[in-house]
């Protein structure tokens, strides 16, 4: 460096230090006067007085700030530098010094080892040869996009996709399959019109239905939802009229379907009215038995043998309704299968003044294991007949809630 730019360069860097310490004496000062004014404020207003201490200590951090900008320029662009760096992987850090980058720029390398870069060879730069370097960013830019795309090419790498062997075999699926059983079987209807016309004592084909659908009762006017509601819908002639809530059933026809049957047919029959103009519509479903001998190795035999272990496998729950899982403080249910509790339904007693419905507590053991509120529509009226009742509660997943089967002791 030649003697008048150095000397130009020590006394720029004399004028930095100058300002440096300007700004440091007045971040000082304004620091001690914002801790005047917060002491004042112990024996004034505190909270105003605190909110102008801070303000004015902030200031007095920028002024700091700025006298380190004045004295260090390079130091602050080198942090500023780095923090991107650090958000984005792809940013590569240029740190060579004032001489190596001068010398790069002519095309000339002193052999020094640099921990920003490799030594160049034309094996390990190819993208580098021939490449005419104005500056020392320019070298950078180059090295940096060489490194990305060496980069990409480590980490993507193409491989075939392999289509599962199930679904290169053709099998054939059955269209039709009509479930049936020695077990009559409970249909709950919802909607009488499709079925007033059924001879009584006379065996009918109705199907389940498979598509979403939505049943409100003309009775009471509760709403039955597919996916969301237990059991399966069933029709007559193309028009949805009731619900099948039988377990065994419902286990069985869910094997049926998932074997890649089409359709599922029960065969049904009326027997008399439920009530005026509400026919009573049976429809024959295997028994426990009946459905293991049809369903050898199947994984609802797993399902069958908890059920009868349970005690559950022909008698019909007094009540099924379901919980979230955030409103559920029992043991963990696992994703398949269930657990077994005996339980107790108890009314919670209203605030004084408040308009609400009564809560209800599902309890065992003295542990409340959910809190039932009139918001959970259908859990809340399938609860409210529990009421005093020793019950035996099977838990199991269904998604993100858990079916509660209630059955009175």
């Amino acid at each position: 460096m030649m003697p008048g730019k150095r000397q130009a360069k020590r006394k720029a860097s004399m004028l930095r230090t100058i300002g440096m310490v300007i700004f440091r004496i007045l971040a000082i000062g304004v620091w001690i006067f914002a801790l005047l004014i917060f002491v004042g404020g112990l024996s004034t207003d505190f909270l105003t007085c605190t909110i102008i201490a801070l303000i004015i200590a902030f200031v007095g951090w920028m002024l700091w700030v700025v006298g380190d900008m004045i004295h260090d320029p390079e130091k602050i662009r080198a942090e500023q530098r780095a923090a991107r760096a650090a958000k984005d992987p792809s940013i590569v850090l240029d740190e060579d010094n004032e001489h190596e980058r001068k010398r790069a720029a002519n095309g000339h390398w002193d052999g020094r080892a640099n921990p920003g870069h490799a030594q160049p060879n034309d094996e390990a730069s190819p993208a580098l040869v021939g490449v005419e370097v104005e500056d020392g960013e320019a070298l950078a830019s180059a090295r940096r996009e060489t490194g990305q795309s060496s980069a990409l090419s480590r980490t993507i790498s193409l491989s075939p996709i392999i289509i599962p062997p199930k679904t290169l075999s053709v099998s054939a699926t059955r269209e039709t399959e009509t479930v049936s059983g020695s077990y009559p079987a409970t249909i709950y209807v919802y909607d009488p019109r499709p079925i007033l016309k059924l001879k009584e004592g006379r065996a009918e084909k109705i199907s389940v239905v498979t598509r979403p659908i939505t049943l409100k009762s003309r009775l009471n006017g509760r709403q039955w939802r597919s996916g969301v509601d237990d059991g399966y819908a069933v029709e007559y002639k193309g028009k949805p009229f009731g619900v099948l809530f039988n377990h065994i059933a419902v286990i069985h026809i869910r094997a049926i379907l998932e074997s890649d049957a089409k359709n599922v047919e029960l065969v049904a029959m009326r027997q008399g009215w439920y009530q005026t103009g509400v026919p009573e519509i049976y429809v024959m479903v295997p028994t426990l038995e009946e459905a293991k001998e049809s369903e050898t190795g199947n994984a609802s035999l797993k399902e069958y043998e908890q059920r009868q272990a349970y005690g559950a496998d022909v008698v019909a729950a007094t009540a099924i309704f379901r919980v979230s899982e955030n409103n559920w403080n029992g043991p963990r249910i696992p994703d398949e299968g269930f657990i077994a509790f005996e339980a107790t339904v108890e009314q919670l007693p209203v605030p004084e003044g408040s308009q609400a419905k009564p809560h209800f507590a599902l309890k065992s053991g003295g542990v409340l294991l959910s809190e039932i509120t009139a918001r959970s529509t259908a859990a809340y009226f399938a609860s409210e007949p529990l009421v005093g009742k020793r019950l035996k509660i099977l838990v199991s997943r269904y998604y993100t809630s858990l079916t509660i089967e209630a059955y009175e002791i």
